[in-house]
């Protein structure tokens, strides 16, 4: 979760949206976790 924020933030977004995650276990490589979201700009009403 902090490296999807983390890429978030880096491409200039303040939020993340819709986020999922992906779990794949493997016998003989372990685990493998994913998240994936929207990052959008969110700024208050003009």
């Amino acid at each position: 979760m902090d490296r999807l924020i983390e890429t978030a933030r880096a491409r200039g977004a303040s939020a993340v949206l819709a986020v999922r995650y992906d779990v794949t276990a493997a016998q003989d490589s372990g685990t493998e976790i994913r998240a994936y979201g929207t990052a959008a700009v969110i700024a208050p009403a003009a």
